[in-house]
C-alpha cells in the first residue's frame, strides 16, 4: 500500500512522516522539492505466532510505503500541489491530509491564522479543481471525436459533481464506472484521511485538532496526533516508548492507530501463507475472490488456479497444526469465486 502525505506548507507533514516511519527526515524545509519516502512493516501477531509454529527461514509482514510531498518554493500559500507533487500522487492508493492545529511564533501559518476547518476545505477544493481540469479536457476531446457514448455521459456526471463542490469519492459509481475512471487517477476519488497535528497543551483534550465537525460533514475518517511529541517518542528505545506515552497521556501508538484506520479506510485485509520457507501476510481489498488473491502472489498461480486450500487462522491455532485442523474438518477446498476472509491461511493449487 502506498500513501501520499499532503497538506499546506508548515502543517507538520514531515514531522508526522517521521513519527509514523521512525525516519529522520529534516523538518522545517519549506520549499524543498525532494519527496521523503519510507516503508514500514505492518505489525501482525498472527505472523509471529505462525513463525513460532513453522520456524520458517523467512517471515514477511505486509508493508505501507509513505510519500511525504513538499510544496514548491514560492507557491501560492493557499495551494499545496505543484506538477511534481501531482506526478507523485498519481501512483498512491490513499491520501493523508496533515492539518495544522498548532501555533508557533517561529513558524507561523502561511495564511497567518490557524484554522483547521478552512485548511481542510482549501485542499478539498484544490483536489476537485485539479480533477475538473482533467475532466473538461477529456470532454473536449470526446466532443471533437463526436463521441457521446457511456464514457462521455460518465465524464459529464463527473463534471457536474465536481462543479457542485463535491469530491469524486462521494459520487455513486457502479463497478464498471469505477473501473473506467481508474486510469485517470483522479485525486479527489482517492480515499482520504485527515490527520490533525495539534499543540502539546491540547494533549488529552476532546477533539484536540478541532476536526470532528468537518470530518463528519465530509464523511472522512480522521486521527489526531501531537506531531512534535510523537516524533520525540519514536526516537526513544522501543522498550521505553509506552511508559513515556502513558506519562504524557498520548494514548495508543500513532503508527498502530494510523495503520488500523488506513486499513479500514481502504477496506483492506490480509490473508496468510505459511510453511517452512516463509510465513507471510498478503494485503488485498475486502471482497477479493480467491483467484484474484492468487494473482497477488504470482500471475502464474492465478492463471493456473485449480483450488484454494483454506483454514481460518483461529481454527488453525485452536487445532495446533494443519494436520489436526484437517482431522477436525476445518480445512476446506474453495473455488475461484470464494471470497477471501481476513486471516485465512491459504495454499493455492494450480497447474501451468
Amino acid at each position: 500500500m502506498r500513501v501520499g502525505i499532503i497538506g499546506l506548507a508548515r502543517s507538520g507533514k514531515t514531522t508526522i512522516f517521521n513519527s509514523l516511519t521512525g525516519s529522520h527526515a529534516e523538518v522545517g524545509t519549506f520549499g524543498s522539492r525532494e519527496a521523503n519516502i519510507a516503508v514500514i512493516k505492518v505489525p501482525d501477531p498472527r505472523i509471529d505466532r505462525l513463525a513460532e509454529i513453522y520456524k520458517p527461514k523467512k517471515k514477511t509482514y505486509a508493508e505501507i510505503e509513505f510519500v511525504d510531498i513538499a510544496p514548491a518554493e514560492g507557491q501560492d500559500p493557499h495551494k499545496t500541489l505543484d506538477p511534481t507533487a501531482l506526478n507523485l500522487l498519481k501512483n498512491v492508493e490513499a491520501l493523508v491530509h496533515v492539518v495544522r492545529a498548532f501555533h508557533s511564533e517561529t513558524s507561523p501559518h502561511p495564511l497567518d491564522t490557524v484554522d483547521p476547518v478552512r485548511d481542510v476545505r482549501l485542499l478539498e477544493e484544490e483536489l476537485q479543481i485539479t480533477d475538473l481540469i482533467i475532466v473538461e479536457k477529456r470532454l473536449e476531446r470526446l466532443e471533437k471525436e463526436h463521441r457521446h457514448d457511456k464514457e462521455y455521459e460518465l465524464m459529464k456526471r463527473c463534471r457536474e459533481h465536481l462543479e457542485s463542490g463535491k469530491s469524486l469519492r462521494s459520487m455513486p459509481l457502479d463497478p464498471q464506472e469505477e473501473m473506467a475512471l481508474r486510469g485517470f487517477t483522479f485525486l479527489s476519488q482517492k480515499p482520504l484521511m485527515l490527520a490533525g497535528n495539534y499543540d502539546e497543551n491540547r494533549i488529552g483534550s476532546e477533539d484536540p485538532a478541532g476536526l470532528n465537525s468537518i470530518a463528519n460533514e465530509l464523511g472522512l475518517p480522521h486521527i489526531d496526533l501531537c506531531g512534535a511529541m510523537e516524533m520525540e517518542v519514536v526516537q526513544l528505545p522501543e522498550e521505553e516508548r509506552q511508559a513515556f506515552r502513558d506519562e504524557l497521556g498520548l494514548g495508543e501508538e500513532s503508527r498502530n492507530l494510523f495503520i488500523r484506520t488506513a486499513y479500514e479506510l481502504l477496506g483492506l485485509i490480509s490473508f496468510l501463507t505459511a510453511g517452512e520457507p516463509e510465513v507471510r501476510a498478503w494485503t488485498i481489498r475486502r471482497g477479493t475472490r480467491a483467484v484474484d488473491a492468487a494473482g497477488v502472489i504470482h500471475s502464474d498461480i492465478q492463471r493456473g488456479f485449480i483450488r484454494a486450500e483454506t483454514v481460518a487462522y483461529a481454527d488453525f491455532i485452536e487445532a495446533g497444526s494443519m494436520a489436526k485442523a484437517k482431522e477436525k474438518g476445518k480445512v476446506r477446498l474453495e473455488g475461484k469465486d470464494y471470497i477471501v476472509q481476513d486471516g485465512d491461511i491459504l495454499l493455492f493449487r494450480f497447474n501451468v
